[in-house]
């Protein structure tokens, strides 16, 4: 009897597991069904009602997928539209090439769209625990399937990136900084004696005062050190994918090896000048954390001037 009843509950188990499987796969599948037809708040209520998936990388990738889908992206489009447009000849021309995607266009922080890619990008880089990483999610997956997951996050950042840079560095749509619809020429208001040197050595380009940042940038707020901090995020995870993937057998993104280098240029000398925290910092949660701190702070100012002005003249 009493081998009868573990044979018993051992069946349940296994069935048990077989249907919360197929329950699973048949909601990703009616997930990829709305979404084909960019039904993306439908898609969303099949795939949250799903509990204990974030350990399966396809459940992940098709929940980003939505949440981007609410920023009407569409990869295919962004492949061919904008990512060809890319000019990889130095870090000034990346960032400018940036800031001219058709998805770049950013009217006000945190916008809806903005925020759509962001949930999608954070849902991918919090599939390992602990610090993100491509490394991290390699040996969590497995190359080939951490691999799909780190080319997902990489051109969701991108497209962000090209949002920050766009709305942050006020640009028009030649991607000329400081000549757009704001009144700031600069991304932060620098107080910090080695930013203000730089600033005034002419490294900024146009941004040549030290007091014209963006508003939203107010590095005595909250939110403007969060949104700092999701820019300094943006590029430490985009080098970190590139650099721990093998891109060379993906045409569509080869251009994006010259990327890393190109920027790769201004973030060691980021480093070499003490800034190192910040030009590895994938997390949002650790920078913010940083931010506490006044030298931390003092810093940031300074990579800010080194990546960001003197990336987008």
């Amino acid at each position: 009897m009493k081998l009868f009843n573990i044979l018993v509950i051992f069946i349940l188990v296994i069935g048990c597991g077989k249907k919360n499987s197929q329950l699973t796969s048949e909601a990703i599948d009616v997930a990829l069904t709305h979404l084909s037809k960019e039904e993306c708040d439908e898609a969303l209520k099949v795939l949250l009602k799903l509990d204990g998936e974030e350990e399966n990388p396809i459940y992940i990738q098709v929940l980003a997928s939505a949440y981007a889908c609410k920023a009407d992206y569409k990869e295919i489009n962004f492949l061919e539209d904008d990512l060809i447009t890319l000019t990889t000849t130095s870090a000034v021309t990346i960032m400018t090439s940036l800031t001219k995607m058709t998805m770049s266009s950013q009217t006000e922080a945190d916008s809806d769209d903005y925020v759509s890619i962001l949930k999608g990008i954070n849902t991918l880089l919090g599939a390992t625990y602990g610090t993100p990483g491509q490394l991290a999610r390699n040996q969590k997956f497995g190359i080939r399937r951490a691999s799909y997951l780190g080319i997902q996050a990489l051109l969701l950042q991108l497209v962000n990136l090209g949002k920050f840079l766009h709305f942050y560095g006020n640009v028009n749509n030649t991607g000329s900084k400081g000549q757009g619809g704001n009144t700031n020429t600069c991304f932060l208001n620098y107080t910090h004696f080695d930013a203000t040197i730089l600033i005034n050595a002419g490294l900024g380009g146009i941004c040549n005062t030290t007091n014209d940042g963006h508003p939203d940038l107010d590095l005595s707020s909250s939110d403007g050190k969060r949104r700092a901090c999701e820019g300094v995020v943006l590029v430490a995870n985009i080098i970190d994918i590139i650099d721990n993937l093998e891109l060379g057998e993906n045409n569509d993104l080869k251009v994006l090896e010259d990327f890393s280098e190109e920027i790769n240029i201004f973030l060691d000398i980021a480093e070499q000048d003490g800034l190192g925290q910040f030009v590895t910092m994938t997390s949002q949660s650790d920078c913010e954390t940083a931010l506490n701190s006044a030298s931390n702070l003092d810093d940031l100012q300074t990579y800010f001037v080194l990546i960001f002005e003197k990336g987008l003249q």
